[in-house]
C-alpha cells in the first residue's frame, strides 16, 4: 500500500485482487472503474484508490489492467500537484485529485510498468521492456529498449535517475546510460 498526502486528504493506493467487475458481492464497491486495454476480457492487476479526510472516505475508484502483472511498490504511483499517476500492468493512469476523474491513460510498455518518476514537467516510466518519457498530457515523447528486460539479477536497483542521465541494468547485467532525450551516452558494458 502507498499513502500520499494532498493537503488534509490522504490517498491510499492498494492491490485489490479479489475485486470482480461483474460481481455483486465484492468486499469493496467503487464509485468509478477505469480499464486499460484488454482488461475487460483479461484483467490481470487491480489497484484501488481511496481518498479520505480524517479517516472518512470521500471518494474511491479502481483501475484494472491487462498485460504483465503489477503490485503496489514505492514507485508505483506519484502525486503531482492535483494529479495522481499510477502504474497498473502496462498502463499509466492519470487521475485528478480529489474527484478521481480519469484525465488520461497511456500504455507505456508492451508488458509491465514497474515505476513512474517525475522529470521536469514530464514523467519517466521504468517498464519491463522500455524506458519511456511521457509528457503531462500522457503523450509518449520517446522510448528506449535494451537487449533484454529491465530487471537486475544482481540485487541492485536496475533503474536510477542521476542529475544528468538515467542508468539502467538489464537481465544479462548489461549497463546502459541514457540522457533525458532517450539517447545512449555510453557503450553497453
Amino acid at each position: 500500500m502507498i499513502k500520499l498526502k494532498f493537503g488534509n486528504l490522504e490517498i491510499e493506493i492498494y492491490d485489490d485482487p479479489t475485486f470482480s467487475l461483474l460481481s455483486t458481492d465484492n468486499s469493496r464497491n467503487y464509485f468509478r472503474h477505469y480499464l486499460g486495454s484488454g482488461a475487460l476480457d483479461f484483467p490481470v492487476s487491480q489497484h484501488g484508490i481511496r481518498i479520505s479526510n480524517n479517516d472518512i472516505e470521500i471518494n474511491n475508484c479502481i483501475i484494472i489492467g491487462s498485460g504483465g502483472a503489477t503490485g503496489i511498490n514505492k514507485n508505483s504511483a506519484l502525486l503531482d500537484t492535483d494529479k495522481v499517476l499510477i502504474c497498473c500492468c502496462n498502463t499509466v493512469f492519470c487521475l485528478s485529485v480529489p474527484d478521481l476523474e480519469l484525465l488520461w491513460q497511456t500504455q507505456a510498455d508492451i508488458a509491465t510498468c514497474f515505476g513512474i518518476h517525475k522529470l521536469d514537467n514530464d514523467y519517466l516510466v521504468h517498464g519491463e521492456l522500455e524506458v519511456s518519457r511521457i509528457d503531462s498530457f500522457g503523450k509518449i515523447k520517446w522510448q528506449f529498449s535494451g537487449m533484454d528486460i529491465w530487471v537486475s539479477l544482481e540485487n541492485q536497483d536496475s533503474f536510477t535517475i542521476t542529475s544528468d542521465s538515467i542508468q539502467i541494468f538489464d537481465f544479462c547485467n548489461n549497463k546502459y546510460r541514457i540522457d533525458f532525450n532517450g539517447k545512449l551516452l555510453t557503450p553497453i558494458q
